[in-house]
């Protein structure tokens, strides 16, 4: 079964939102920017891009720009075939038909 890009997103949200207080979450919330290593060695940079999207140089050494989604987000963002969750220090990227990338500030 393929949850899809869409049903991915709708799943990490529920995760994301289900227990926990706001300990070290909170200390990244406003500022999605920064650099994070990523599993594997790689790396991936984060900046904002102005209307609520930012600006990825992905773990695949792709340039990508991602609104937010859906707007006004600070933790998620995704377009066409990408999504980018960010939770505190740690960051999920994802391509469609590409395993997700675990990432950490």
């Amino acid at each position: 079964m393929s949850l899809g890009l869409v049903g991915l997103l709708s799943l990490l949200a529920a995760c994301s939102t289900a227990g926990g207080g706001a300990g070290s979450r909170t200390s990244f919330a406003s500022d999605p920017s920064g650099r994070f290593r990523c599993d594997g060695g790689t790396a991936m940079d984060v900046r904002r891009a102005g209307g609520g999207a930012v600006s990825v140089t992905s773990p695949l050494g792709e340039q990508i720009v991602l609104p937010a989604s859906p707007p006004g987000q600070m933790s998620r963002y995704g377009e066409n075939a990408y999504a980018l969750v960010i939770e505190g220090p740690d960051a999920l990227f994802m391509k469609q038909g590409e395993m997700p990338v675990n990432c950490r500030r």
